[in-house]
């Protein structure tokens, strides 16, 4: 797990390969990556590795595109706002991504989410959102065939030099030093490539929403009619559909089979209630084209043309892998989809129009059947009416007979143009653009259409539904952020890759408990790692100073003996303490959890200070080519009578298995073997008395989990 920055959002990894980042003001996933399983090239088998670490590294220092405002940026001078789709339809959760996008831009810092996944791949995110791309290892260490365990992650405070901690397939632990300047140097790029991202998936996720609510406000008592439609024309011959109504608008008596159908099967309550649903369905989602899809559609088409624009500085946006063929591929399509909107916002038109006169003729017709009166207002049928009717009519004929085995004549109705739109096939009834000015220019200029970025025919999704034009949107937006298409590890560079500890023995992640942190003070690497199976008394300490890439390293081995706690005469019994867990506090201090020497069920705390821990290392030659850093040169040391009763505490009862600290929240946490009990201590400085970090009990400090 790794905490956001800002303490709001938590990334959490899993033993199947997947991160949840989660919200932990409401629980709710802000995102999610799956990197279930890596597919070996060369033996064809899926190897899943889980996700063995997370973290969350911040820049020091503010980002100039953060806090200056710039007249350029500044897309509200442009475009309208969208309105909130929680506030327009039902059943829509909250809008996470638009909280997400106001802490992004709220950022004055830049931040990157790294997560270990697979066989050494390392995935890079700048606020855990836009996906810069994904580093191996093996490749950036020159080790083509090499499958590595990545441990830990370390970034340093500039961003310039990042420390990892791997297993390689011989049980070698090694220290690499990785030259990640780039990710210094480009921080204001990544900072507003990372806010374009941002107000991209804004607006897709708008456009999701918006979609569903489309679809939700379609009513499916709509294809009733086509229903009825269709087993009346089951009824009669091929074509008797429309001449049986074309015969009742011209001469206005009906034939005695939809005589029939018109009293017994549609009926004039039926005929209100379809008008009433057309007319509500139609008029809703016609606001939520003009009002929510356009206005999204045009936001998104301005961000992606920005987004191109910075593609066209190479000398600044290049080496973020944004290509601009797959930019301008996105904003054809973005056009592509406001354009099918256009053409939906005419077929509502024309279907609402053509709807209300015929059924308010049909009405009239069964109201005259049945020998009832009707207003003189419903009654009155324009000429222009009678027009739009004749149409209508004429394309009763376009019915799909369906080929199955059943004995019965199954016929389908279109009537209903709108549903076609809505669904996630080619539409089948395609709109008459025959005589569109515009498609007849192109056709005859087909020379503007070569190697042009501006003007382009969208004649390729004539039968594109609006769900598939959506659909294509996507996947050209996707295909712009694709971390698979984007190699960055070219710009990262191994600066020492140390081996620190082989051994025979098998090592698993459980057993290793490793810790890793960055001293801006002295631009300083500090690693601690122990293996509670193998070396389970003793402590690995590696130290690197990368202060103007003038890297130097010094190493200790170092245990704690039960003299910790005992009168300095008792030497007979003297031995070494387990080393249950530990973890970095601070820059000053390492806490570590050991085993009691006496008492089985409890649990001694220690607050190593780092001062003595460096003291008491040796430095050592980084760049000797056999170099095997805790070898049996390096002397293990006893740091028991170098500490004072005010840097540990016994833990009475408690049988500690795993910790957790923060220095910056002044919070320690001592997990039970059992993993039934959880101890929170509040670290506190005295300081009057003296300037360690004593070990206070805080009146919740004993939790029981049943």
């Amino acid at each position: 797990m790794a905490w956001r920055p800002d303490g709001k959002a938590l990334a959490i990894g899993y033993s199947h390969g997947s991160v949840y980042i989660v919200d932990i003001e409401d629980k709710e996933i802000i995102d999610k990556y799956d990197f279930a399983c890596e597919i070996s090239e060369e033996f064809y088998t899926a190897n899943n590795y889980g996700i063995p670490c997370i973290t969350w590294a911040v820049k020091a220092g503010t980002l100039e595109s953060a806090v200056e405002y710039n007249l350029y940026d500044d897309p509200t001078i442009f475009l309208p706002k969208p309105p909130s789709p929680t506030n327009t339809y039902k059943n829509q959760a909250t809008d996470d991504t638009l909280k997400c996008f106001k802490e992004n831009q709220d950022q004055t810092q830049l931040s990157m989410l790294m997560i270990a996944y697979g066989s050494g791949n390392i995935y890079m995110s700048v606020f855990g959102r836009y996906p810069y791309g994904t580093v191996h290892l093996s490749h950036i260490t020159k080790d083509e065939c090499g499958e590595y365990k990545i441990l830990d992650i370390n970034l340093s405070d500039d961003f310039s030099v990042m420390q990892v901690m791997y297993l390689d397939t011989n049980n070698n632990i090694y220290l690499s030093l990785v030259n990640t300047s780039i990710l210094s140097a480009y921080s204001e790029e990544l900072f507003v490539v990372a806010t374009r991202h941002s107000q991209i998936v804004n607006m897709m996720t708008h456009l999701d929403k918006t979609m569903i609510s489309i679809t939700e406000a379609w009513e499916h008592i709509l294809l009733e009619m086509d229903t009825k439609m269709a087993y009346y024309a089951s009824s009669v011959p091929e074509g008797g559909v429309s001449a049986d109504l074309l015969e009742l608008l011209m001469l206005g008596v009906p034939s005695d089979e939809l005589e029939v159908f018109l009293l017994n099967e549609l009926t004039a309550k039926g005929l209100k209630k379809f008008g009433n649903s057309v007319e509500l369905s139609y008029s809703t989602i016609q606001k939520l084209v003009l009002k929510q899809l356009n206005i999204v559609g045009q936001s998104l088409t301005y961000y992606l043309a920005e987004l191109r624009g910075l593609t066209r500085i190479p000398d600044r946006y290049k080496v973020l892998g944004l290509e601009e063929k797959m930019v301008t591929e996105a904003i054809k399509a973005s056009c592509a989809f406001l354009n099918k909107c256009l053409e939906l916002q005419q077929v509502i038109d024309v279907s609402m129009r053509n709807y209300k006169a015929f059924f308010r003729w049909l009405f009239v017709v069964i109201v005259r059947l049945l020998d009832e009166q009707a207003s003189s207002e419903i009654v009155k049928i324009t000429q222009q009416e009678l027009t739009h009717i004749a149409d209508f009519l004429y394309n009763f004929d376009n019915v799909q007979v369906e080929n199955n085995e059943t004995a019965e004549k199954p016929v389908k109705f279109n009537l209903e143009r709108l549903g076609q739109y809505l669904q996630d096939q080619e539409l089948s009834i395609l709109p008459d653009d025959e005589d569109n000015p515009w498609h007849k220019y192109l056709r005859e200029n087909s020379c503007l259409l070569k190697d042009n970025d501006t003007i382009f025919s969208v004649m390729d999704f004539r039968k594109f539904s609006l769900v598939q034009q959506q659909n294509h949107l996507k996947a050209a937006v996707g295909k712009i952020f694709d971390v698979k298409t984007k190699y960055v590890g070219k710009y990262f560079t191994v600066l020492y890759n140390l081996k620190c500890h082989q051994t025979i023995d098998k090592i698993t992640r459980n057993n290793l408990r490793i810790s890793q942190i960055f001293d801006p003070n002295e631009d300083r690497f500090m690693m601690a790692f122990t293996d509670t199976e193998n070396i389970k008394e003793e402590i690995y300490f590696v130290s690197v100073n990368v202060k103007e890439r003038l890297c130097n390293a010094t190493c200790c081995k170092y245990a704690f003996s039960s003299r910790l706690l005992q009168d300095e005469n008792d030497v007979a019994t003297e031995k070494n303490l387990p080393i249950l867990d530990l973890q970095f506090y601070s820059s000053e201090y390492l806490s570590v959890l050991v085993k009691h020497p006496t008492v089985d069920d409890s649990t001694v705390f220690i607050q190593v200070p780092l001062k003595i821990v460096l003291q008491n290392s040796v430095e050592f030659n980084m760049k000797s080519k056999s170099l095997l850093v805790f070898n049996e040169k390096v002397i293990k040391k006893n740091l028991s009578p170098l500490l004072d009763a005010s840097v540990y505490k016994v833990l009475d009862k408690m049988d500690g298995f795993r910790i957790a600290v923060s220095g910056s929240r002044k919070v320690a946490v001592v997990l039970s073997n059992s993993h039934r009990k959880v101890r929170v201590f509040e670290m506190e400085i005295n300081g009057e008395d003296e300037e360690d970090e004593t070990l206070d009990t805080t009146p919740l400090s004993q939790t029981s989990q049943t």
